[in-house]
């Protein structure tokens, strides 16, 4: 699912960065680290994102979030989004 980014807040970037830096750049979920800004690129597996665990994009408390990996974040969103998908009536046959 693209990421909306009208329910985000504006200053968004800033709370993902201090989210990442918190987590030493290490994802919370496997301990994968990962790339640091500046870093050459190199596999999107050790790209580091921000999970709002709730699902809920403009809950932005810091006990709502977490640092993870590009696979695990991948994983913690697999079931909300099938649940999206089957309320839209999006079918994801190919």
């Amino acid at each position: 699912m693209p990421m909306d980014r009208k329910r985000y807040p504006s200053n968004w970037k800033e709370i993902a960065f201090a989210v990442k830096e918190a987590a030493g750049w290490k994802c919370q979920k496997c301990g994968k680290q990962c790339r640091r800004p500046g870093e050459p690129f190199d596999t999107h597996r050790r790209t580091l994102t921000v999970h709002h665990i709730d699902h809920v994009p403009e809950n932005c408390d810091p006990s709502n979030l977490i640092a993870l990996c590009a696979p695990c974040h991948l994983r913690a969103d697999a079931r909300h989004h099938a649940e999206t998908r089957k309320g839209h009536g999006i079918s994801m046959k190919y």
